[in-house]
């Protein structure tokens, strides 16, 4: 049984690390942070989420990734609801809306993804918010980001994987972060245990870590609110909201998207959002808090009376590319030997949807390499 040390411990670190085991791999993650963690270093835990692709039909396999990983929390849910509840995922019906026109705002229902997911149906014109200009309504998935980070590492736990809590070294490069990760296993009483490959994981860290300059963040500012009931039978219907759903806006050219987000297994929402490029600022903005209120009742309806309780204001960074994701392998040397390394970092603000997918590819380059590595041998 070969042996695979992960860097990182997000959503894209932790499915990777999964879907080693399942292909037979036994697997050490390495990280600075894991679920539970509330470090703004810590970007998975701060997602809406929702299964909502990113890809455009020529991007084939951002597609395939976004693909995978709907059909498999559908598989799930359907299967077992209790496993999807326990896991923090749930379907819901998923209203987007385009504030403009765009290609796929005028013909939507040549959209890419229509015949993959469940209930496609494009909305009416009567039925649309104000500042809206085109709307479609399909069945997708809404994530309770911690929640599903601790059933994934409660996950890769049962199935026998190893974590250590670590920071590893940035300043001598990817070598060192490896030098670094054989001693730390070695530490760990694991002397003659031989790495057959390294996957990197480390999101915004590989700015650093590898120094690749494509990487930047991408701040996001979030609400986490309670919205009146839905089902307490005291209140008068017009006070109550209707069932929850998913309401999403792809607003005009400026840093932010509007969205409504139910939290699974919780009566909570999270409000949306800001998508701005290269902004490291840390701290929450007031006008910006106020801004997504008002933008949240305009998209849906029900709100616009209804008291919004806001819990938390959260600041979150997703790690942008340029160039899109990276997952492919590299071998460097480290004390005379090469090592393989499969990279897979930069997914941006799809890091949930494309987690199966993507993970899936770095299985399949892990094999090719080791294989590789063998026959060099």
């Amino acid at each position: 049984m070969s042996n695979i040390v992960v860097f990182g411990a997000g959503v894209i670190g932790l499915q990777t690390a999964v879907s080693l085991i399942k292909a037979g791999y036994k697997v050490t993650v390495i990280a600075k942070h894991f679920p539970g963690d509330e470090s703004t270093e810590y970007t998975s835990p701060w997602a809406g989420a929702q299964w909502r692709t990113h890809a455009t039909a020529d991007q084939t396999e951002q597609c395939q990734w976004d693909i995978a990983s709907y059909k498999y929390w559908i598989d799930m849910t359907g299967k077992d609801a209790k496993s999807g509840t326990d896991s923090g995922i749930e379907i819901y019906p998923s209203y987007f809306y385009w504030a403009t026109p765009t290609e796929e705002s005028i013909s939507p229902s040549s959209i890419w993804f229509t015949s993959h997911i469940r209930n496609f149906s494009v909305l009416p014109n009567t039925s649309m918010p104000p500042n809206t200009y085109a709307g479609i309504l399909y069945d997708s998935i809404a994530i309770n980001p911690p929640k599903y980070l601790a059933s994934l590492l409660s996950h890769i736990k049962n199935l026998g994987a190893s974590t250590i809590r670590a920071a590893l070294p940035t300043e001598t490069g990817l070598a060192g972060a490896i030098t670094e990760a054989e001693r730390l296993l070695e530490q760990e009483g694991r002397k003659r245990v031989e790495v057959a490959a390294f996957v990197n994981c480390t999101g915004l860290g590989a700015r650093e870590l590898v120094k690749d300059e494509n990487v930047f963040p991408i701040r996001g500012q979030t609400l986490l609110a309670r919205l009146p009931s839905v089902a307490s039978p005291v209140k008068q219907q017009s006070s109550l909201l209707p069932p929850p759903a998913i309401y999403t806006r792809e607003d005009e050219a400026t840093p932010s998207i509007t969205y409504i987000i139910p939290r699974p297994g919780t009566s909570t929402y999270v409000l949306g959002g800001t998508k701005q490029a290269n902004d490291w600022t840390i701290a929450a903005d007031t006008a910006t808090t106020s801004e997504i209120i008002k933008r949240c009742r305009s998209l849906w309806p029900a709100l616009r009376e209804a008291e919004i309780e806001v819990l938390a204001t959260q600041v979150g960074f997703r790690p942008g590319r340029k160039g899109g994701a990276r997952v492919e392998v590299e071998e460097v040397q480290v004390n005379g030997k090469m090592k393989v390394v499969v990279h897979q970092y930069g997914h941006g603000g799809a890091g949930y949807q494309n987690s199966i997918g993507s993970a899936e590819k770095a299985v399949k380059l892990i094999k090719e390499s080791i294989g590789r590595m063998t026959i060099v041998k």
